[in-house]
């Protein structure tokens, strides 16, 4: 992870607040994993527990939302697809970003037939 800072104040607090004030232990269950910024960033909560500071079409973030997989897959589809409907008007990286994981889960269906 090449372009990864490192993890903010901000960003160590959203994932608090996500996690209803636990500040401990990080459950990703019904957590929100995506914190949009302005400028086409956002803050995603890792699954090791850290917040990464990326921009939303990087092919960084493409990357490590393809390698996650089974119900945690799933999740993070319906997240990016819920922000992509939300703010897909003024940050098109979020409906660009859905559509390259609505692609990449395709062909991966394709590949294990």
């Amino acid at each position: 992870m090449a372009g990864a800072k490192k993890e903010s104040k901000t960003a160590r607090a959203s994932v608090r607040a996500g996690a209803g004030g636990a500040g401990g232990g990080r459950v990703f269950g019904d957590m929100k994993r995506f914190t949009p910024l302005g400028g086409g960033f956002c803050y995603f909560a890792n699954s090791d527990g850290k917040n990464l500071h990326l921009k939303v079409d990087s092919e960084e973030l493409f990357g490590i939302l393809s390698a996650i997989e089974g119900a945690d897959r799933a999740k993070i589809d319906a997240e990016v697809a819920e922000l992509a409907g939300k703010f897909g008007a003024r940050v098109p990286a979020w409906k660009t970003l859905s559509e390259k994981l609505t692609a990449g889960a395709g062909e991966l269906a394709e590949a294990a037939a």
